[in-house]
């Protein structure tokens, strides 16, 4: 089953009790700069959260240090493509495997990302659908001081309305 969305929220999938949600953005600066904006750790710590990477192994922390998330990368094609498992570590179920993709595809408007989060629970689309909403509207509009925090509050209430129910 499909959601249909207002412009610019996720994409809403749900086939039994998983799904995912999928994201398109368009960045207007250069391939290789959107590459490293999604690629480098220090870069992705001014629009998401600190990360590192040890080999294909990736761990993302919270503000105070908390490991928030984990995986192990498992396609990276420069410039074009990043795939990787998520664990959540503060899930109080059992850890579910998602798989998280980054694609960029360069154009003459400037550089598509679409980002999708795969095999997520119908719960968790609660979460996640604002969750990324808000970290991709600070990458898209290079402005990392945008208060994440206030705008998932604002897009969490938004998206309830149009998710599938749980």
């Amino acid at each position: 089953m499909k959601t249909p969305q207002p412009p610019g929220f996720a994409d809403i999938t749900l086939n039994g009790g998983t799904g995912r949600i999928r994201f398109e953005r368009y960045l207007n600066t250069s391939l290789a700069d959107a590459w490293s904006a999604v690629t480098q750790p220090e870069r992705v710590a001014r629009w998401f959260a600190p990360i590192t990477v040890d080999g294909q192994e990736w761990i993302t922390y919270w503000d105070d240090g908390r490991e928030y998330a984990k995986g192990e990368i498992r396609q990276c094609e420069p410039q074009r493509l990043l795939e990787l498992t998520w664990h959540a570590s503060d899930d109080t179920k059992p850890l579910a495997e998602t798989l998280l993709r980054v694609t960029l595809e360069e154009d003459d408007a400037g550089v598509l990302l679409t980002l999708e989060h795969k095999d997520l629970q119908a719960a968790d689309f609660s979460q996640y659908a604002p969750g990324w909403h808000a970290y991709l509207d600070r990458l898209a509009e290079g402005d990392p001081d945008l208060d994440w925090s206030q705008r998932y509050h604002q897009l969490r209430s938004q998206y309830e309305p149009l998710l599938p129910a749980a």
